[in-house]
């Protein structure tokens, strides 16, 4: 357990990514900036907030790529499960600051941002034994997309992007649960790709 933990660096890196995230949250908040946009006559309003889990998911990327291979093979220790609870509490964390901070702050963009760390770092679960250390671009890749072809007005996203509904919205936390459900089930049992 020791030499996993020591591996991974979760207790130098999830901090740091944590740290991040609550000082992205209080920097940022509510606050708009117009981005081009193709479907959107031009520009859409787009939340910073919605960029401030991508140094987060980018650290819990790191940690999760920080790995001794040839051991981890080798031994009988459970890393899969272990890794997925180590990703399931950074998680937990994640949503819970960031839902204490929203409320503080009476955000409700703040709030929405756990969903995404969600959102985004399940994405990057997804395409990691596919992709490798290439995942951690998709979150970036996706928030870009939903810029560019995302709106059909200035404050008005298709239901497919999930990052900037609001923080109630419906299918945007289901679209995030499936996902999330999906990384979960490809963490705990497809092949890791070995650098």
């Amino acid at each position: 357990m020791i030499w996993w933990c020591k591996a991974r660096r979760a207790h130098v890196l999830l901090p740091l990514g944590l740290l991040s995230l609550f000082v992205l949250s209080l920097v940022l908040q509510s606050r708009e900036t117009p981005l081009p946009s193709i479907t959107a006559s031009g520009s859409a309003e787009h939340t910073l907030m919605s960029f401030a889990p991508l140094p987060f998911v980018a650290t819990l990327a790191l940690c999760l790529d920080s790995r001794l291979p040839a051991a981890e093979i080798s031994g009988t220790r459970p890393v899969r499960a272990m890794d997925a609870a180590l990703t399931g509490a950074a998680l937990a964390v994640a949503v819970t600051m960031c839902l204490l901070t929203g409320l503080v702050l009476d955000s409700t963009t703040v709030m929405a941002a756990g969903r995404n760390t969600v959102f985004l770092a399940a994405l990057v679960l997804v395409l990691q034994p596919f992709a490798g250390q290439g995942a951690v671009l998709a979150p970036a890749t996706w928030l870009i997309a939903v810029a560019l072809v995302g709106f059909r007005g200035p404050r008005d996203p298709y239901p497919w992007t999930i990052v900037p509904e609001r923080a109630g919205a419906p299918h945007a936390a289901l679209g995030t649960v499936l996902l999330l459900l999906a990384a979960a089930a490809i963490q705990l049992r497809a092949p890791r790709n070995t650098p």
